[in-house]
């Protein structure tokens, strides 16, 4: 019979231990991961319901007065709004000035690839109290008939920080950096949170979201984003957002 010589076996002891602790802690993780997937602290927030909010910061904190720009600003353009465009999603689109109709509801821009700028909301570029209240607010469709998915399909992806361009037809680009996005019902949507004056530069960005009627031709829901000014590379809006 062979014998091992006990060096050799109590190097063999300890390589066992070692791997059943690597493989006890590795079970250990993934039974906490497992947890933390079911209980929604980690992974996607799934829609649940009317009024379901997926946001990704707190408005009513991020929205308080920024601090002065560290460099003098250029007097705003008032060139007219020509495009918009979101970087990560390779989304350009042009813009159509738009306003309510004789209901008083927001008027719809035509075809799956413009994006409305609404003439009641504040102009990009200006500071509140040089326009409406600081809130420039555009909408486009999510998806469109007979095309598929439309100019604000990707809405609904946008993360914290993201960022949005705003371009005027004088070639001036207002950047703009993402501080929330929320899904409310269509119908009990809190309209002045959603297109009233802000104390601040924002725009905000409307589209359908939800499920969709088929009867009424119409989502449930709109899904709705909001971003503020970014005056230099070196200030990324987060710096306002809680942690």
């Amino acid at each position: 019979m062979m014998e091992t010589n006990p060096p050799e076996a109590a190097r063999w002891n300890r390589l066992s231990l070692a791997v059943m602790a690597a493989g006890l802690i590795a079970l250990l993780a993934a039974g906490v991961l497992f947890v933390l997937q079911i209980t929604g602290t980690v992974g996607d927030q799934g829609y649940s319901g009317p009024g379901t909010s997926v946001d990704i910061g707190d408005i009513s904190s991020v929205l308080t007065p920024v601090a002065s720009p560290t460099v003098e600003l250029p007097p705003p353009s008032e060139a007219p709004i020509e495009s918009i465009s979101i970087p990560r999603f390779d989304v350009s689109a042009s813009i159509v000035t738009l306003g309510v109709d004789a209901q008083g509801v927001m008027e719809t821009p035509d075809g799956p690839l413009n994006v409305a700028w609404y003439d009641f909301s504040a102009r990009p570029g200006f500071a509140p109290e040089e326009s409406h209240g600081g809130n420039a607010v555009f909408s486009g469709h999510v998806d469109y008939y007979n095309y598929g998915p439309a100019v604000f399909w990707n809405l609904r992806n946008l993360e914290l920080d993201d960022e949005i361009e705003v371009r005027l037809a004088d070639g001036t680009v207002y950047r703009y950096g993402v501080i929330s996005r929320n899904q409310y019902n269509a119908t009990t949507a809190p309209i002045q949170e959603i297109v009233g004056d802000t104390p601040n530069e924002v725009i905000t960005l409307i589209t359908c979201g939800g499920s969709f009627d088929p009867a009424a031709g119409e989502y449930d829901d709109r899904v709705v984003v909001r971003a503020q000014r970014i005056y230099d590379s070196d200030a990324p809006t987060s710096a306002q957002a809680p942690r």
